[in-house]
């Protein structure tokens, strides 16, 4: 999980426009690096803080697919397909995945 701590005047939603390839990029890292054990129900992707405060960014393992899309498509306007292409072969291992366990 990455950490990211602020200063200044600036709300949560900012910080998430602002940073939004970090925590996208944090999402598939964290994904990536957890989906494959069933006994992770929930990731915690980022920490926001702004002074005393800490926002994380927890995802549930259901939100999985919908995360891994949102990232498909903030990464497909930056042409960054390489990183589409992990989301898109995560999400088709978790599809397998399920389709086993049922």
């Amino acid at each position: 999980m990455s950490k990211l701590q602020f200063h200044g005047k600036l709300t949560v939603e900012q910080l998430f426009v602002q940073y939004r390839w970090q925590i996208y990029d944090n999402i598939i890292k964290s994904i990536g690096a957890n989906y494959k054990d069933p006994e992770i129900d929930k990731i915690e992707v980022v920490e926001i803080s702004t002074g005393d405060t800490k926002y994380p960014i927890i995802l549930s393992r259901d939100k999985f697919t919908e995360w891994l899309n949102r990232c498909i498509d903030f990464f497909e306007e930056l042409e960054e397909y390489e990183k589409c292409q992990t989301c898109v072969n995560i999400i088709r291992d978790i599809n397998k995945n399920n389709v086993k366990a049922n």
